[in-house]
C-alpha cells in the first residue's frame, strides 16, 4: 500500500470515495475520526511550578545565567531540585538567587566561587 501525506483537514471525501471504492460517508466518518485523534495527540500543558520554584530555562532568562551551568549546579547538590518533569526541572529559586549574587561578586575560577559559597551557607 502506498502511504501519501496529506494535510487531513483539506480532504475531499468525494474524491478519496471514488478513489479508494468506500461509501462517502464511511470516507467522512474516517477523516473526522483522524482530525480528533490528531488533536487529540497535543503537548499537554506544563505543571504548574511548585512554591517557590523556577525552571531552568526561565532562571536563564531572568538571571542571564546559562541553564547548562544552573543544571550542573543542581546536579551537584548546590541548588535543591523541587520537581523533576519529563520536559521540566525545578529548582529552589531563593537557594539559586543566593548562589548567583555569590557567583557574580566574586568573578574568577567558578568553580572556586561555588566552593568558597557552598561553605559560607
Amino acid at each position: 500500500m502506498n502511504r501519501i501525506m496529506v494535510n487531513i483537514a483539506k480532504v475531499d471525501t468525494t474524491e478519496l470515495a471514488k478513489e479508494t471504492g468506500l461509501p462517502a460517508k464511511e470516507v467522512e466518518k474516517v477523516v473526522r475520526q483522524i482530525i480528533t485523534d490528531k488533536n487529540n495527540n497535543k503537548r499537554q500543558p506544563r505543571p504548574p511550578a511548585p512554591k517557590g520554584g523556577i525552571t531552568l530555562r526561565g532562571a536563564e532568562r531572568k538571571y542571564h545565567i546559562s541553564h547548562k551551568t544552573i543544571s550542573r549546579w543542581a546536579r551537584q547538590g548546590h541548588i535543591p531540585i523541587l520537581l523533576r518533569t519529563l520536559n521540566e526541572l525545578y529548582v529552589d529559586e531563593k537557594q539559586l538567587t543566593l548562589l548567583i549574587s555569590q557567583y557574580k561578586n566574586n568573578p574568577g575560577q567558578g568553580k572556586r566561587t561555588i566552593l568558597a559559597c557552598c561553605e559560607m551557607v
